[in-house]
C-alpha cells in the first residue's frame, strides 16, 4: 500500500469519526446555544436512534427482558436504506416529546439542575435498554451498495461506507445551515435568543420554533446514532460514551456556532483516528486533551458565539 493510499484511507477514518462527533454535537449546540439548556439526556436519543435503527433495518437477536420472553428474533428486517429514512422521523417526534415533558419545565431552572435531572434521565435509558435489549453489543449489517472499497483512479481504496458517512454529515450540515441562515423560523430562533422578550413584543411566538430547533437536534442525534453504530458497533452505553465528547466539542468549538462546532469535530476526528494508531486505549481522552489545548489558547472557544447558527 502506498503513503498516498494510507494517506487518503486515514483522511476518511478521520472524516468519518468527525461527522459521527458532528452529528451529535451539533444537535447538543444549537439546543444549548438557542435555549440555554443542558441536554445531556442527548445521549439517550442518540442510543434511541441506534437501537430503532436496528428495529427498522434488521431482524436482531436481542437478549434481556426481550430474549427471556421469547420475542426474540425481532425487527422489520426492512433494510439500511428504511432505517436511515425512518430513524431521524421518529427521534424528531421524540425529541417534541422530551422539548415538552422534561425541557420545558427546566428551562428557567439552573443550568447545574439541568445537568443532574438530564444525566439522570440518560442513565435511567441506559439501564432500561440494558435491561430490555440485553448487555450484548450488535453490529449494523452495511448494505451491498455501501460495502467494500472504493477505488480513487491513481490513488488507490478507502472504504466506501466511510464515504457515505462524511458526504450524509455534509449534507445535513448544509441544512442546518440553511435553515438558520434562509427560513422564518431560522431567523426567530436567532431573533429570540438574542433578546426573547423583545421578540415576543415584536409579536413573533419563538415557543414553536424552538421546539423546533429541539426537534431537530433530537433527529440529528437519531441519524448519528445509526452512523455511529455502523461504524462502532452499538450497545447501551453508547450514549454516555458520546454525549461527553460532543459536550467537550461544543464547548471547544464556541456553544451555538455551527462553524466552531464543525471545526470542533474535524480537530477531534482526527486526534481520534491519529491516537488509535499509536494508542488506542488514550483515543477518547486525546479529545479532551486537545479541549484543554484549545481552550488554554482560546477560553471561549475556536468561535465565540456572536450570532446563533453562525
Amino acid at each position: 500500500m502506498s503513503v498516498v493510499e494510507s494517506g487518503v484511507q486515514f483522511l476518511f477514518v478521520a472524516l468519518s469519526v468527525a461527522s459521527v462527533y458532528l452529528l451529535v454535537a451539533l444537535g447538543l449546540s444549537i439546543v444549548f446555544g438557542s435555549l440555554q439548556f443542558v441536554n445531556m439526556a442527548h445521549g439517550a436519543l442518540y442510543l434511541i436512534g441506534a437501537y430503532i435503527g436496528l428495529i427498522v433495518g434488521f431482524e436482531v437477536e436481542f437478549g434481556g427482558l426481550i430474549g427471556r420472553y421469547g420475542l426474540a428474533p425481532m425487527g422489520l428486517d426492512l433494510g439500511f436504506l428504511a432505517a436511515l429514512v425512518v430513524t431521524p422521523l421518529v427521534v424528531f417526534v421524540g425529541g417534541i416529546a422530551m422539548e415538552r415533558l422534561l425541557a420545558n419545565p427546566l428551562y428557567d431552572r439552573p443550568l447545574l439542575d439541568q445537568l443532574l435531572v438530564t444525566f439522570g434521565v440518560l442513565l435511567i435509558f441506559q439501564e432500561g435498554f440494558n435491561l430490555i435489549f440485553g448487555r450484548t453489543g450488535f453490529n449494523y449489517a452495511r448494505p451491498d451498495w455501501a460495502s467494500g472499497p472504493m477505488l480513487i483512479p491513481g490513488i488507490g481504496s478507502v472504504s466506501r461506507w466511510r464515504v457515505y458517512v462524511v458526504v450524509l454529515a455534509l449534507v445535513f450540515l448544509a441544512i442546518l445551515f440553511a435553515f438558520y441562515k434562509y427560513t422564518d423560523y431560522g431567523l426567530a430562533v436567532r431573533a429570540g435568543t438574542e433578546d426573547t422578550e423583545m421578540t415576543e413584543l415584536l409579536g413573533i411566538r419563538i415557543g414553536r420554533p424552538f421546539l423546533l430547533i429541539f426537534a431537530i437536534g433530537a433527529a440529528y442525534a437519531g441519524l448519528a446514532g445509526i452512523l455511529g453504530g455502523s461504524l462502532f458497533g452499538v450497545n447501551a452505553g453508547m450514549g454516555f460514551s458520546n454525549i461527553i465528547p460532543a459536550l467537550v466539542i461544543v464547548i471547544m468549538g464556541g456553544v451555538g456556532s455551527i462553524k466552531g462546532t464543525t471545526i470542533g469535530a474535524l480537530l477531534a476526528g482526527f486526534v481520534f483516528a491519529a491516537v488509535t494508531q499509536v494508542w488506542p486505549s488514550m483515543a477518547t481522552a486525546s479529545i479532551y486533551a486537545l479541549a484543554i489545548v484549545v481552550l488554554t489558547l482560546r477560553p471561549s472557544g475556536i468561535y465565540p458565539t456572536g450570532e446563533i447558527g453562525q
